[in-house]
């Protein structure tokens, strides 16, 4: 049986990704002054189709 602290780690870490990667996507569609500014939704779309 795996250390029940190591599954915890995996899922925080797998997690903490998941959002940095896809909240980043909309940051960088929605925040003036960046490349991907007014991307629009298939940006938004494939980058978290990415993340996960």
């Amino acid at each position: 049986m795996d250390d029940l602290g190591i599954v915890f780690l995996s899922e925080l870490v797998g997690t903490a990704l998941l959002v940095l990667l896809g909240c980043g996507v909309v940051a960088n569609v929605a925040l003036a002054k960046t490349k991907g500014f007014n991307g629009g939704f298939l940006m938004v779309t494939i980058g978290w189709g990415l993340a996960v």
